[in-house]
């Protein structure tokens, strides 16, 4: 789903000029043409940006005019989406570098790498949306910063689960392999016995859940982004889902006489 149509108020949006730029350049991107190739890129995106704008502005207008014509506005909605797709394209690089930078900077992240070009993807997409081209700099300078936010705000947030729900990251629990002592044997041992006779009384999409990040026979875990596509959930539910699940099997391995 499409985000809200959104635009910065400026004078240079009611020009007849703007409208008829912002027309062509989706006439362009819609025909797989390069609509500004003889600028700079700095030049590039700026009139890009302010085509998305006027395109929103025009949009809105229309709509809240009396007796409007709803297929008017629904054109410019489209000539929209066009050009908002077209700039996300020329800048998923962006994402792509800077979750990839982060994993190597933050050697000790908890957040798995998918799940990091997923909250840089979903970053991206916001500073598209609020961009002002009217300020003067950069967007890759806007789009970097608010892609680092949201990698950091991710981290933090997995370092609190991981404080909160400490085991779901222990990599005897993830994979299987030799534990690496008797304490370890031991509890792993009561997790499973734990989940084979669901003692922490998880529902079936609870116990799905948790199978699929904590696989028993598999190298490897599904990310929320990929669970959640197989289910129609978003990625954060199925996270809440997940730490729920997890909280009720803590709470059953408290009550477990063999471990006190």
């Amino acid at each position: 789903m499409q985000p809200s149509v959104w635009y910065v108020p400026h004078r240079q949006l009611r020009t007849v000029a703007a409208r008829r730029e912002a027309s062509r350049i989706a006439g362009c991107v819609a025909a797989g043409v390069e609509p500004l190739s003889a600028q700079s890129l700095h030049e590039q995106e700026t009139l890009l940006f302010i085509a998305l704008h006027t395109c929103a502005y025009r949009a809105i207008s229309i709509a809240k005019q009396r007796g409007s014509n709803s297929a008017r506005s629904k054109a410019w909605v489209a000539r929209w989406q066009l050009i908002r797709s077209h700039l996300l394209e020329r800048n998923l690089g962006l994402a792509h570098a800077m979750s990839g930078r982060f994993s190597v900077r933050q050697a000790e992240h908890l957040v798995d790498d998918d799940d990091l070009l997923s909250e840089a993807l979903c970053a991206l997409s916001r500073a598209v949306d609020r961009f002002n081209p009217w300020k003067g700099y950069r967007f890759s300078t806007y789009a970097c910063n608010v892609i680092m936010r949201a990698l950091v705000r991710a981290s933090r947030r997995e370092n609190r689960y991981h404080r909160l729900f400490p085991f779901q990251h222990d990599a005897a629990l993830e994979r299987p392999g030799p534990p690496s002592d008797v304490d370890t044997e031991l509890y792993v041992e009561r997790l499973e016995r734990v989940l084979d006779h669901n003692l922490g009384s998880l529902s079936d999409l609870e116990r799905s859940i948790i199978t699929q990040r904590f696989p028993q026979n598999l190298p490897t875990s599904r990310t929320y982004r990929d669970i959640g596509r197989s289910i129609g959930l978003s990625k954060e539910r199925i996270r809440q889902i997940q730490n729920v699940a997890l909280a009720k099997l803590r709470e059953a391995l408290e009550r477990d006489l063999v471990l006190k």
